[in-house]
């Protein structure tokens, strides 16, 4: 980036403002990228099974650095309120963009009223957790591109 550590530390305060800033950017980003796969026209099932799929695809998956806002959920846990603070919102945004989706699919018919959208809601934000996980763990593409598959039929067959 060809910037000095004094430029870094003037913007920034110090390493772990930098390192907020840095994770809120990240999570952010992370949750509007899911959230307009989730929002695409269409049977809402069938986004939230596309979504899946293509967060499988993503290329920042990877076993050697995992994703910034898991590593930060288990290096802190519950005990940096800051960090806790960033995470939760973006859990917050995502979760709303699920529920939104699964609203819709209700709307559309794609589900019956009496199914319990905040367990789907919950089994599709822990799959993606999940599925960063098994990446940061090494499994192949293939594997992961199988984990939302396998979760996506849910979704095929939340109504039944």
């Amino acid at each position: 980036m060809d910037v000095g550590r004094q430029s870094m530390y003037d913007t920034f305060g110090d390493k772990r403002a930098l390192f907020l800033k840095a994770l809120k950017t990240y999570v952010t980003e992370s949750v509007d990228t899911i959230r307009t796969a989730l929002e695409e026209p269409g049977p809402a099932l069938t986004a939230m099974r596309n979504t899946l799929a293509r967060f499988a695809e993503r290329k920042d998956l990877s076993s050697t650095e995992g994703c910034m806002g898991i590593n930060a959920v288990c290096e802190f846990g519950q005990r940096d309120t800051e960090v806790n603070q960033i995470v939760r919102e973006a859990a917050r945004r995502q979760h709303e963009a699920v529920m939104a989706v699964l609203n819709r699919a209700t709307s559309q018919s794609e589900l019956d009223g009496n199914v319990d959208l905040d367990s789907l809601a919950d089994f599709f934000e822990s799959t993606l957790a999940g599925i960063r996980m098994a990446a940061k763990a090494g499994k192949s593409r293939q594997a992961l591109q199988n984990i939302a598959a396998v979760a996506g039929q849910v979704y095929g067959k939340a109504d039944r």
